[in-house]
């Protein structure tokens, strides 16, 4: 079996395409507590609220349901944009998991790959929301 090689400067690629993605579906100026629902052809509901911003920094709290797919369960997840560096990275899934900072750094029953695999799941699901979306409702708390 070939191991793959992860480099931080891939893993930078798909942070900088995911800030694209999301900069073409929020606002450039949110505001804390704002929200805003994309719903899709194949009745999944995907859920962005703004849960903290900072200086340079807006953390996006993101749930997906499908309502077609009851056996599929509601993903959450948290992403982290970063306004100066023009990237954003999801830095943790399901409300029990914390992505390790660092590639190398694992915890528990953790992959070599993990910090990979859930920033390219939130490309493939930003790709996936500009490519189908049909209603955008824009909400502030």
């Amino acid at each position: 079996m070939q191991r793959q090689n992860f480099s931080l400067a891939c893993l930078h690629r798909e942070c900088e395409l995911n800030y694209s993605r999301l900069s073409r579906l929020t606002d450039e100026n949110p505001c804390l507590g704002s929200s805003f629902r994309i719903k899709n052809a194949h009745h999944s509901i995907i859920d962005f609220k703004v849960i903290q911003l900072a200086k340079f920094t807006t953390t996006l709290f993101i749930r997906i349901e499908s309502n077609k797919l009851k056996w599929l369960p509601c993903i959450e997840l948290k992403a982290r944009i970063y306004r100066d560096a023009k990237m954003a990275e999801v830095i943790e899934w399901c409300s029990d998991r914390t992505i390790p900072w660092a590639l190398v750094e694992r915890k528990g029953p953790q992959s070599r790959d993990e910090k990979w695999q859930w920033n390219i799941f939130l490309g493939e699901l930003l790709y996936q929301a500009l490519r189908h979306r049909r209603i955008a409702q824009v909400q502030s708390s």
